[in-house]
């Protein structure tokens, strides 16, 4: 196993943000934010990158799976 250090770093420690983002997505994006943040909407940046992480390696299993499905249908023609 591959270890991977990480420094965040920031400007500023406590800041918030606005983000804009449609109707549909919003209440999915607020779901999944809900999960991660503390009841204040406050974010440890700790959590972002571990939630990042996960995120991550979905994609990658989803690529992974992707490929494989290529692969099958490659050798069927």
């Amino acid at each position: 196993m591959k270890e991977i250090k990480v420094n965040i770093t920031s400007r500023s420690l406590s800041r918030s943000y606005n983000i804009s983002l449609d109707d549909e997505f919003a209440i999915f994006f607020e779901r999944e934010l809900n999960l991660i943040t503390d009841r204040n909407k406050n974010l440890d940046a700790k959590d972002l990158l571990y939630a990042f992480v996960e995120k991550s390696y979905e994609n990658y299993m989803q690529n992974k799976e992707i490929n494989e499905l290529f692969k099958k249908l490659e050798n069927t023609n």
